[in-house]
């Protein structure tokens, strides 16, 4: 058996052998080296080391001998000759640019980069032509992901416009919670939501493609709601259309629980037509004397903190196929009490009609054409196949 070779450690260099042997990314020839360092100075002889590494007790020498003389760093492998790498520094640094950069202002007509993009642009601009699927590595190892995209209207905005609407939210936000038994501050906004579960990213094994049940018919209901700032709960209401009369319940709505408070209410809403409505200026100048309105800043939902909530609703709530519309509307309810807050006032107004599976209301008269029904205009044919006149 060969004896062990004079390898003493020191304190310093087993720390600095442990802690290189804890890196996740360590190569695995290093990590071997480092190994029979180790082994050497817990108290193993060659040939047990090289036993259990496969290595022959000159290998194991050589390498013992090598650490001894520079540490660390001369476990690792000689520089290999090769091609050389055809993304180069300069090559990695166009592609990061070109990564960051709007491809609009590149002179691209299109707004996003895909692999095959850049790949193109790419050898258009440095010269140098790499494969869409390496290039995927490449942008892995520089440290960029692929995910999808979201829609914005941040460039329709107005600067002067948001940031003076920041200010009047600053001043309310303060007035709402230096006198909390006299004000409510809600932040409203409507949403639709469909029958059809809303669709995430989920966890599935590579090349099988998660599928959701979806309903053989969808329908979709609205839901008018806001949340009160510092907690103090929401008020939601359940309706079949997002107009003016389904804003109007929620009015209604918000007035029963200023009844239940006796605290005013402040009142931050969007743009959308059903809030602008000359149905909705009278009530809601009918409620002027406990209602203040803050109109938001156009295109601006970031400070709407309503908006959050429905992503949160849709995620944790409506990722399912509900088996009735009873308990579709049921689900949503339960999700709606599930956002919290100190009291949730919750209405459901969806009609008899909706739940029944009609698209809109019935009107009562018989299915089909009246009798006796005549048009304003005359029908013209729309028959192509008709004989030539002789």
């Amino acid at each position: 058996m060969a004896a062990t070779p004079p390898v003493v450690l020191t304190d310093a260099q087993y720390t600095e052998v442990v802690a290189a042997l804890h890196h996740p990314d360590l190569p695995p020839r290093l990590r071997e080296r480092l190994e029979m360092v180790k082994g050497i100075a817990l108290g193993f002889d060659l040939a047990t080391i090289g036993a259990w590494s496969g290595r022959s007790a000159r290998t194991v020498r050589r390498w013992l001998a090598a650490f001894q003389t520079g540490g660390v760093p001369a476990l690792t492998d000689a520089p290999r000759s090769g091609r050389p790498r055809r993304a180069d520094a300069a090559y990695l640094s166009a592609l990061e640019t070109a990564v960051d950069t709007d491809p609009r202002t590149l002179g691209q007509p299109f707004d996003v980069w895909t692999s095959a993009r850049l790949s193109a642009y790419l050898a258009e601009t440095t010269g140098t032509r790499i494969a869409p699927g390496w290039l995927r590595v490449l942008l892995h190892g520089q440290g960029f992901a692929n995910g999808r995209p979201k829609h914005t209207v941040a460039h329709l905005q107005d600067p002067g416009e948001v940031a003076a609407c920041v200010e009047r939210l600053r001043v309310v936000g303060g007035k709402g919670a230096g006198q909390p038994h006299r004000y409510e501050l809600h932040f409203e906004d409507e949403t639709h939501v469909e029958t059809n579960p809303s669709l995430g990213r989920v966890w599935h094994r590579v090349g099988h493609q998660p599928v959701v049940p979806a309903a053989g018919t969808n329908r979709r209901l609205t839901v008018f709601g806001s949340v009160a700032a510092n907690g103090r709960g929401r008020v939601e209401v359940l309706t079949s259309r997002a107009d003016s009369t389904g804003f109007g319940r929620y009015l209604a709505a918000l007035a029963a629980r200023h009844a239940a408070t006796g605290r005013d209410v402040i009142l931050v809403v969007d743009n959308g037509s059903c809030h602008t409505s000359t149905v909705t200026r009278q009530a809601l100048a009918e409620r002027v004397a406990w209602l203040e309105v803050v109109p938001l800043a156009r295109y601006s939902p970031e400070l709407n903190p309503k908006e959050r909530e429905w992503r949160l609703l849709k995620r944790d709530h409506r990722s399912h196929l509900a088996p009735t519309l009873g308990a579709f509307v049921e689900v949503l309810i339960g999700g709606l009490r599930q956002l919290g807050g100190e009291r949730c006032d919750i209405v459901d107004a969806v009609p008899d009609w909706w739940l029944a599976g009609h698209r809109n209301e019935p009107t009562g008269r018989p299915a089909g054409r009246p009798t006796g029904a005549k048009d304003t205009h005359p029908r013209t044919s729309r028959c192509t196949n008709k004989p030539a006149p002789t």
